[in-house]
C-alpha cells in the first residue's frame, strides 16, 4: 500500500475531521440528534468535540487490525518489518521482492513511509485539533493529548531521527525539521506538562474520569496516565544517556521521585484493547496466522532455549516436533512453505490486547540507572530481580526464583532446521555468553548487558523499543543478516541504525526534508547514526 504524507498543509486537519465525523455519527444518535444539525453546545456535551480524537490518536500509535479475519498491513510494514525483525524478536517467513526487502537491508519505500505517515496523518492532526479546542478551556484534556503525542513521536523519531515538530500546523508551504535533540526536548516538555497538569487534576478531583468514554488504554484513569507519563519519561531519559548524561539523570530521577511515580505492578501496564464500541484484532495474529508471514525469531529461540526460560510457551507455540524453532532474519528463502509449518508461531489470539508498556521494563530501567549511580529507589540487584519476577507474573510463568539464581545457563547455539547454512554454532562469537544470576562484583558494562538482555526478553513483543535499545547499548547480541542487499550502504556488522525519510516527503515537502537531512548529519540511509546512538 502507498501512504501519502504532506505534513504541513491545513488540508490534513480537514481530512482528519471529515474522517472522524463519518465515524462518530453513532454518538449523535445517542442524543436523538441529527449529526448534520449538531450545535457547538451539543458537541461540548461530555467532551465529545475533543474526545472523538483520542481513539484516532491511540489507534495510530500501534495500528490494530480493524476487521475480523482480515488484516491491516499498516502494522506489518510499520512495526513488524522494521523493529520486530531488526530486534531479533521475530523472523520473516516470506521472501518479498525476491528476498530484496527490509529484512535484507534493501529498504522498500512503501514500507518505510508507514511510520511517518501514521504519526503525521493519524496522530498529529488529531493532537492539533485537541490543542485548539482544549489547551486553555480544558487543560486536562490537552495534557492527555500531550502524553499521547510524546508516545507517538518518540517512536517516530527513533525510526528516522529529525522530525518536523515545532513547525507542525503552522500552515506554511513547507515544514522544516528539528534536530533530534530538539525533538527530545519537546517530548520531555510535553510529558512534564501532562504529568503536572493531570497530577493537579487528580488532586482536585479524585476519582473523576472525564475521558472514560474515549480512552482505549486506561478507561480515562488519570492516575494511571500520570504513572504512564512518568514511565515514558524514564524510558526517554535512559535513551539519551550517552548523548546528554546530565539531562538523562535529571529526567530519570524526577520520574521515579514523583509522588505517583512510575509503573510498579502489572496492574499499571498500558494495553490498547477493544472497547467503547471500537473493535479490532491484534495485528500480530493477522500477520502470523492470516498472512503466514512471521514466526519466532532465531535470537529468541537461542536465548529462551539456552536459559530454559519458562516464559517461552506463553510467547510462542511449539513447532510440530515439540520444540521451539525460530527464523534467522536476512536469509535466502526460496520456498516460503519451508519456513512456515516447521517453525514456531506466535502465541497470540485475535483478541489479545496490544501492549504499549509494562512495569517490568521500568524495573530494568531503574536497575540500569542504579548501576550508573542515579537515585532509583532501590539497588541495581533488587530492581533487576524484581524486573524478572514482574515479567514472570505478567506472562503467568510461575515462580522466578530458580531462573534468577541460575548462574550457569547461556544462550544456546542456533540450528536452522530448513537450511544449515544459517546455523550459529557453539563457540561462535555471534553467541552471547551472559548468564542470568546477578554478580555484584562484575563490571558495570557486564551488569548493563545482563539488565538489557533481560529487559529485551521482557519487552517482547514490542520490537520497536527493543530495536532502539539494541542500537543504544549494543545488547543483547543479535545475529547479523546472512544476505545483505544494501549494496554496501549498511555494513552487515553495523546492523540497521535508522529508516530513510519517506519518499513522500521528498515529493511534497522537499525543502523541509532537506533540513532534516542536514540535521541528521549524515546520508539519508540506514547506516547513519541517530543523535542518541553513541554507544561508547
Amino acid at each position: 500500500m502507498k501512504l501519502k504524507s504532506t505534513i504541513s498543509h491545513k488540508i490534513l486537519l480537514g481530512m482528519a475531521v471529515l474522517l472522524l465525523a463519518t465515524s462518530c455519527t453513532k454518538k449523535f444518535k445517542e442524543y436523538n440528534t441529527n449529526d448534520v444539525n449538531a450545535t457547538d453546545e451539543m458537541m461540548e456535551y461530555d467532551f465529545l468535540s475533543t474526545g472523538v480524537y483520542f481513539p484516532q490518536m491511540q489507534q495510530n500509535i500501534f495500528p490494530p487490525a480493524q476487521q475480523p479475519n482480515f488484516g491491516d498491513e499498516v502494522y506489518q510494514v510499520l512495526q513488524n518489518l522494521a523493529g520486530d525483525v531488526f530486534s531479533g524478536y521475530m523472523g520473516a517467513s516470506n521472501n518479498w521482492y525476491g528476498n530484496s526487502n527490509n529484512t535484507t537491508y534493501a529498504f522498500i519505500p512503501d514500507w518505510y513511509n508507514a511510520g511517518f505517515a501514521r504519526a503525521y496523518l493519524g496522530v498529529m492532526p488529531a493532537w492539533l485539533a485537541i490543542k485548539k479546542k482544549s489547551e486553555f478551556d480544558n487543560p486536562h484534556i490537552y495534557a492527555l493529548a500531550q502524553i499521547l503525542k510524546a508516545m507517538s513521536l518518540h517512536r517516530t523519531t527513533d525510526m528516522y531521527g529529525p522530525l518536523p515538530v515545532s513547525g507542525f500546523g503552522s500552515g506554511g508551504l513547507s515544514t522544516s525539521y528539528d534536530n533530534q535533540e530538539t525533538v527530545y526536548d519537546s517530548l520531555f516538555s510535553a510529558l512534564n506538562y501532562g504529568i503536572n497538569t493531570l497530577t493537579d487534576y487528580v488532586n482536585l478531583y479524585p476519582g473523576q474520569r472525564p475521558m472514560a468514554k474515549y480512552d482505549l488504554v486506561y478507561g480515562g484513569d488519570y492516575v494511571k496516565w500520570v504513572r504512564f507519563a512518568n514511565s515514558l519519561k524514564l524510558r526517554l531519559a535512559m535513551r539519551i544517556v550517552d548523548a546528554n548524561a546530565a539531562k538523562a539523570k535529571q529526567m530519570a530521577e524526577e520520574a521515579v521521585a514523583h509522588p505517583i511515580g512510575v509503573m510498579a505492578s502489572n496492574a499499571d501496564n498500558a494495553v490498547l484493547a477493544s472497547g467503547n464500541g471500537i473493535n479490532f484484532n491484534n495485528p500480530l495474529y493477522i500477520i502470523c496466522y492470516n498472512f503466514d508471514d512471521v514466526r519466532m525469531g532465531a535470537n529468541m529461540e537461542s536465548y529462551m532455549r539456552g536459559y530454559n526460560d519458562p516464559r517461552a510457551p506463553f510467547m510462542f507455540n511449539r513447532a510440530p516436533d515439540g520444540e521451539f524453532h525460530g527464523i534467522r532474519n536476512g536469509i535466502n528463502i526460496t520456498n516460503k512453505a519451508a519456513y512456515t509449518t516447521p517453525f514456531s508461531t506466535l502465541n497470540v489470539a485475535a483478541n489479545t490486547p496490544i501492549r504499549w508498556m509494562s512495569a517490568a521494563e521500568m524495573y530494568f530501567l531503574r536497575a540500569e540507572g542504579a548501576v550508573r549511580g542515579w537515585e532509583m529507589n532501590g539497588t541495581a540487584q533488587s530492581l533487576y530481580e524484581t524486573g524478572i519476577r514482574t515479567s514472570f507474573e505478567q506472562w503467568n510463568a510461575g515462580n522466578a526464583n530458580a531462573y534468577i539464581a541460575d548462574a550457569v545457563s547461556q544462550p544456546a547455539p542456533y540450528v536452522d532446521i530448513a537450511a544449515s547454512g544459517n546455523n550459529v554454532s557453539a563457540g561462535s562469537n555471534l553467541l552471547a555468553t551472559t548468564t542470568i544470576a546477578w554478580n555484584d562484583a562484575a563490571s558495570n558494562a557486564a551488569k548493563i548487558e545482563k539488565i538489557i538482555t533481560q529487559k529485551w526478553i521482557a519487552v517482547y513483543p514490542d520490537g520497536q523499543e527493543a530495536w532502539s535499545e539494541f542500537r543504544r547499548t549494543g545488547w543483547p547480541k543479535v545475529f547479523p543478516v546472512v544476505l545483505n542487499r544494501s549494496g554496501g550502504v549498511v555494513p552487515t556488522e553495523n546492523f540497521v541504525r535508522r529508516l530513510p525519510f519517506p519518499q513522500t516527503e521528498y515529493q511534497s515537502n522537499a525543502a523541509g526534508v532537506a533540513t532534516g537531512v542536514a540535521a541528521l548529519g549524515g546520508p539519508d540511509n540506514g547506516n547513519t547514526l541517530l543523535w542518541w546512538d553513541r554507544t561508547p
